[in-house]
């Protein structure tokens, strides 16, 4: 059996540009801004499948059980795609711990762009963003622990990133405290001091909730407590006056 070609269908053949010809011309074409923003997405997914890797692995073997070989497997990646993103297995650490502090820090913007006008917002606005990391870290408490338990005993890099973290949430809270004494909706206190208390208090009765020593609290009334001690001390709400009035 013999095939033939008509003149018409060999110019045809010669004149139209296959599909995957085109296909490579325009990705040549593809704006290189374009080609940037879609390789950088790449690049941060896999960034995050071996960060998502490490927490698994770290919460089942501790610290310094993992090994880097057990990431890479759990992620489905290779060593060399590894150190491209990490130095090392105390880098990846530090990452995963940077990456919950910025998740943490992002449930205040909502508060931080809508400063509070007076005692009853500034209240409001406090337990949704309590609950909101609350319910982010009860999500990740196994790796929360980890942080807590071990980190002190990685370095002395990460004892420095867990004392910013304090530190960077002592000092959200005494912007917040010094704009409510600014608005006249707070008594004048040493804005430095009670902000390192209150930091101080939420971290201690946080570990006493996960270790399971106040078995009849729901984490909700927990945070309605701990505000409302933050807010009223021992005093009460006056009758009539609104949460935010103290007798």
């Amino acid at each position: 059996m013999t095939f033939s070609l008509s003149s018409d269908s060999i110019k045809t053949r010669l004149t139209r540009p296959s599909v995957s010809f085109i296909h490579i011309v325009a990705r040549r074409k593809m704006p290189s801004e374009f080609r940037k923003q879609a390789d950088a997405r790449r690049r941060e997914q896999r960034r995050e499948a071996l960060l998502d890797a490490a927490a698994a692995v770290f919460v089942r073997r501790g610290y310094h059980g993992a090994l880097v070989s057990e990431i890479v497997s759990e992620a489905g990646a290779g060593q060399g795609t590894f150190y491209r993103y990490f130095r090392d297995k105390q880098g990846i650490f530090e990452a995963l711990f940077d990456r919950f502090v910025a998740s943490v820090f992002a449930e205040f913007s909502e508060m931080s762009a809508n400063l509070p006008r007076n005692v009853d917002e500034y209240r409001a606005a406090s337990v949704a963003a309590i609950r909101r990391i609350a319910a982010r870290a009860e999500g990740n408490r196994d790796l929360l622990m980890l942080f807590v338990r071990e980190g002190p005993t990685v370095g002395e890099a990460f004892e420095r990133k867990l004392r910013g973290f304090y530190d960077g949430l002592a000092a959200l809270a005494r912007g917040y405290l010094e704009h409510a004494i600014a608005g006249g909706f707070a008594r004048p206190c040493r804005a430095d001091a009670v902000s390192q208390a209150l930091v101080g208090m939420a971290f201690w009765m946080a570990q006493q909730w996960w270790h399971g020593r106040l078995p009849d609290l729901t984490i909700e009334r927990l945070i309605e407590e701990m505000v409302d001690f933050a807010f009223f001390g021992f005093g009460r709400p006056a009758a009539g006056g609104g949460q935010g009035a103290v007798r």
